[in-house]
Parts: C-alpha cells; sequence; structure tokens
C-alpha cells in the first residue's frame, strides 16, 4: 500500500497547527491548518478503501497477533485498526472542521463558514458513518454550522426582514421585540428563509436595536427596519479576518 510513495501526513501539519496557535502565532497556525487540509485531499484514500475493505488489514493484525502470542510486545486490536483507517477515510472532512475551528475561536467567522460549508461538500465517506466517535463528530460540525449561520445570517437579512415585518409586527407599535420574533419560530406559515434571519436577529438582537436612533431614551421597544438597515450596512466591516491569504 503506497510502500514506495512519500505521502504527506496531515497529522504532522495539524499538530504543528495546534503548537503555532498555543504559541500565538496565529499566522503559521493558519498556515498548516490549511496544509493539514491538502494533505488530507492528497493521500490515496482510494487505496486505503480497497485495502480495508478487502481485509488485508485485518489479516495482518491476526497474524501479527498469532506471530507474537508468546511476547510482550503489545499487538493493535481489530477494533483499533479499523477505527485507524475510519479516521484516515475521514480526514478530508476532519481536516476542515479543524480549520473552521481555529476560524471561529479567534473570531473569523465568514472564514470558519466557508470552512464548515467546504467540509460538508466533501461530506463523509459511507464507509465511516457506522464509525460512532467520527459520526458524533459530524453531528458537532452540523451544531457549529448552524451556529455560524446564524450568527452571520443571510445575503438578503434586509429585503426579507421588511418583506416580513408585518407579520413579525404582531401588535402593531412599529418594533418587533425578541418576544415577537421568538414566537414567529413557531409560525409554520414563515418560510425558512424568514426562520433563518428571525434565529440572525435573535442571536444579534441587542446589537440590532440599538442600529439606530429611532427612539426617545434608551433603545428597548424592539427592532426597527432602520435599525436592520443600519446593522446590515456596518456588515462588511464587523467581523475581524485573517490579514493574509497563505
Amino acid at each position: 500500500m503506497t510502500d514506495n510513495v512519500e505521502v504527506d501526513n496531515p497529522y504532522k501539519h495539524s499538530q504543528l497547527a495546534q503548537q503555532s496557535e498555543l504559541a500565538a502565532d496565529f499566522r503559521q497556525a493558519e498556515i498548516q491548518f490549511k496544509a493539514a487540509v491538502r494533505a488530507a485531499d492528497s493521500l490515496p484514500l482510494a487505496e486505503y478503501k480497497l485495502h480495508f475493505q478487502s481485509n488485508l488489514a485485518q489479516e495482518h493484525v491476526i497474524k501479527h497477533a498469532a506471530e507474537n502470542f508468546d511476547s510482550d510486545q503489545k499487538v493493535p486490536s481489530l477494533e483499533s485498526v479499523e477505527s485507524a483507517y475510519h479516521e484516515l477515510i475521514a480526514l478530508p472532512f476532519l481536516t476542515r472542521i479543524q480549520l473552521a475551528g481555529f476560524y471561529a475561536r479567534h473570531e473569523a467567522i465568514p472564514e470558519a463558514k466557508d470552512a464548515c460549508d467546504d467540509a460538508f461538500r466533501i461530506g463523509l465517506d459511507p464507509l465511516v458513518r457506522g464509525n460512532r466517535s467520527i459520526y458524533a463528530m459530524f453531528q458537532r460540525s452540523g451544531d457549529l454550522q448552524r451556529h455560524l449561520a446564524d450568527i452571520l445570517g443571510p445575503d438578503c437579512v434586509e429585503k426579507v426582514f421588511n418583506a416580513t415585518f408585518d407579520k413579525l409586527d404582531v401588535n402593531k407599535d412599529g418594533f418587533v421585540d425578541a418576544d415577537e420574533l421568538k414566537r414567529a419560530q413557531l409560525d409554520i406559515s414563515i418560510g425558512a428563509d424568514a426562520q433563518q434571519v428571525i434565529r440572525y436577529l435573535l442571536h444579534n438582537y441587542l446589537d440590532v436595536e440599538k442600529a439606530s436612533n429611532d427612539e426617545f431614551g434608551m433603545e428597548i421597544s424592539g427592532i426597527t427596519k432602520a435599525d436592520v438597515h443600519n446593522y446590515e450596512s456596518n456588515s462588511a466591516s464587523r467581523w475581524k479576518r485573517m490579514k493574509k491569504k497563505p
């Protein structure tokens, strides 16, 4: 199995990335996390899957165990070999989620969302979906993707909010408060795009509410169309981005 081919090691880059991040060298950490993604994409995954599915790996473990039956040498179990193959096959997905997590930790939310979306475009190979730990990571990654989407919101926030405003403003006072937004989440007549905008506004509620000076005294009555307009006008500059792309 690729005995004579030098394969770049994603684990090496991932370890270097984590060390750089701990040392607060975030530029180098980003470079290494991205190198881990490229290395994972370059792995001969088709060959790994063929090797695993042909039971050659399992036969090797059994043979190795028999040869070392009377020795103190530690022999890997079939379960550990299977888990190692599953992780190798899942690395294109897992390394992208690692990169997304790095960006999210440092508030580079747009880059985090892009990396997360890229991971889900790659997806998990059906061969590894039965691995509980990897599938649990897949599900947590879905939570991360949804959370990032709620933070960033869709591209059409103002348009959708304005179109849905009359339905959201239940008491017709010209404001949409947090209770009205929460109530709207249970309204099945409100479509998916509007529901995404609602989650986005709830996540950023206090900042959106004070985005325009449209109340007497404290800004506590709720969100107006002017609030959303002003908040979205500054959206491009709101999020931190890495200074350079490796």
